[in-house]
């Protein structure tokens, strides 16, 4: 019964010890700093980027939505286009949503919502004469981005007046 007592503590700290870290090593790195930097751009021109646009074809297509008979089709992170789907066989394309970082959308009624980067937007689209009535917007709703390698947005030094819109490699 003894001998039992002392394996199951040898065993015990043998693999314990593997838990420990001995010094340095060589072929580790340790990124203290982000290996990008924020591309922003000042509220102003963040808030005038919302336009409606001249058809476009779509290059990456994201999330579809449907209201009565007009598809929404998102074009990842840049905007939506507009299809008036009353006869299937040919769509017909209408317009182009541009809504820069745009990832997402609600609608009621005539009110298109979208995620706009931080803010949440609510724009007044009249379909039948493809024009935007109105836009009104809610501010830093949303969390502002990361950077890729995982720094949070806080840890840059981005003035109170600007919005981060990506980040690219510091060179």
């Amino acid at each position: 019964m003894r001998v039992l007592k002392y394996l199951l503590f040898f065993s015990a700290v043998l693999s314990l010890q593997a838990c420990v870290h001995w010094g340095e090593d060589d072929d580790v790195a340790y990124i203290y700093e982000s290996q990008y930097e924020p591309i922003t751009q000042t509220r102003g021109a963040f808030e005038e980027e919302i336009e409606l646009q001249t058809l476009r074809p779509i290059s990456q297509a994201g999330k579809v939505y449907v209201k009565e008979q007009y598809i929404l089709i998102n074009e990842s992170e840049e905007g939506f286009h507009i299809y008036n789907n009353s006869n299937p066989e040919t769509p017909e394309a209408i317009a182009y949503l541009k809504v820069p970082g745009a990832t997402d959308l609600a609608i009621r009624g005539n009110t298109i919502f979208v995620h706009h980067f931080v803010d949440l937007v609510a724009i007044d689209f009249n379909i039948y004469t493809q024009s935007i009535q109105g836009i009104s917007r809610s501010s830093n709703v949303f969390p502002r981005l990361n950077s890729p390698d995982g720094f949070r947005a806080d840890y840059f030094d981005v003035p109170a007046d600007h919005v981060i819109i990506g980040y690219q490699l510091k060179n």
